[in-house]
């Protein structure tokens, strides 16, 4: 077994989009900026299923907030090689 997990905590820069998959699966994105002072360290951030729909309603752009999950590499002829986002187990605010 391997260990994909991350832990992060960050400032959610822009509103986060809820689309709904063909299949009906909700589907929640966002941005976080989690770098360190001076670091310009900006993730994409994942989440589905009914616990997007939840998720979003505690996520307003500004805010602190905390994302538990899995990294995983962006695929794509539209992706930068090597560019990851966050597929997202819990979201939670930070106060």
């Amino acid at each position: 077994m391997t260990g994909n997990r991350i832990e992060l905590e960050g400032r959610l820069l822009d509103q986060p989009e809820v689309r709904i998959t063909p299949a009906g699966t909700p589907v929640l994105r966002f941005t976080v900026e989690c770098g360190a002072p001076g670091e310009e360290l900006r993730l994409g951030i994942l989440m589905t299923g009914e616990s997007a729909i939840a998720a979003k309603q505690l996520l307003e752009p500004g805010r602190q907030v905390k994302v538990i999950g899995r990294m995983r590499a962006l695929k794509g002829s539209l992706k930068t090689v090597g560019a990851l986002e966050v597929v997202a187990e819990s979201i939670e605010q930070v106060k």
